[in-house]
């Protein structure tokens, strides 16, 4: 029994497919074939059946299967760490970041680490927080940046920085918006307060998330998210934003307001950036961004780099203090 029979194993799984199995291993397609049959034969058992839905672990087969991933994923753990010690930073790095991050930091961060680590091959991809992590899991990603998920995901997170979030009007709504004086406390507008017909809001899939408040649609179409009873809008039907920058233009000719993250503020104009107004609610009304890794990652000094390189694009103030003890140490 070897490790590379156990890839082989692994990737008829994967695919169940021999032909797509062999491409996936670098071989050709009798060669994995007879691999496997003389796993088999050493084993005494058969490991997978033909049928008419394709090729099929047996029962016995899934508990090998089961084995022979944790196999190679450790075969790999081992080449990983050796190569993230004595080697220079090299190899693929598959990065996911969520819509509502990736304006701000996927451009300066392409512009530095691309001169800092010029060996690795970065691939970055915007996706849902749900795709996200699911990919994460799957092993499709190496890391992720995003808002961390729900309790029971194995994943580890590494918390970069910490954002508010703020309120966009149109030039004129806080003049003409019928309900803007009920929405203010202290002069500041209330998220507990606001009045929905009047807010443009993302549609579901591109949530931003503070813990006490979601700023999107949720699957029925209503607002139900958000700490306020949902109520009836001819704005939220009309249409439904995928992307923040959207959202203020929508405001800046249709009135209303929308709500932003603090990082959107730097990319307005200076016209713009005098409709944005703080909100009551102050760090309640704030989203913290992670780095999240699975809990069995090894490439310590890779995920430095992209912690480095994110503090040199992110303000000194929204970072988290304890990034400044140290590099991060992985157990």
């Amino acid at each position: 029994m070897t490790l590379q029979q156990m890839e082989y194993v692994v990737a008829l799984d994967t695919h169940r497919n021999f032909v797509l199995a062999a491409e996936a291993c670098g071989v050709t397609q009798p060669t994995l074939s007879a691999m496997l049959l003389k796993l088999e034969d050493e084993l005494g058992v058969r490991l997978f059946e033909r049928s008419h839905r394709g090729v099929l672990p047996t029962s016995v087969g899934k508990l090998v299967v089961r084995q022979a991933r944790a196999a190679v994923r450790e075969a790999h753990r081992v080449r990983e760490v050796v190569k993230d010690e004595i080697g220079t930073l090299s190899g693929p790095l598959r990065i996911g970041i969520v819509p509502t991050v990736a304006p701000y930091l996927v451009p300066d961060f392409i512009l530095h680490f691309t001169r800092l680590y010029p060996e690795v091959e970065l691939q970055i991809e915007e996706m849902k927080s749900t795709v996200l992590y699911d990919a994460l899991t799957k092993g499709q990603l190496d890391l992720v940046l995003a808002t961390p998920p729900s309790a029971g995901e194995k994943l580890l997170e590494i918390p970069v920085y910490r954002e508010r979030f703020l309120a966009y009007f149109s030039d004129q709504c806080m003049q003409n918006c019928a309900a803007a004086p009920s929405m203010m406390t202290d002069g500041l507008l209330s998220l507990e307060k606001m009045d929905l017909d009047y807010m443009w809001i993302l549609q579901e899939g591109h949530c931003m998330n503070t813990g006490d408040f979601t700023f999107c649609m949720d699957r029925a179409g209503d607002s139900s998210q958000l700490p306020v009873p949902p109520l009836q809008s001819s704005n939220r039907s009309l249409y439904k934003a995928g992307s923040i920058t959207t959202l203020i233009r929508i405001v800046d000719r249709n009135g209303g307001f929308t709500i932003i993250p603090e990082m959107h503020a730097e990319l307005l104009s200076e016209a713009q950036k005098a409709n944005v107004h703080p909100l009551a609610e102050g760090e309640r009304a704030a989203r913290t961004i992670s780095v999240l890794v699975k809990s069995d990652y090894v490439r310590e000094r890779l995920l430095n780099a992209v912690i480095d390189t994110l503090k040199l694009i992110i303000p000194a103030r929204m970072l988290v203090p304890a990034l400044s003890r140290g590099p991060v140490r992985l157990l």
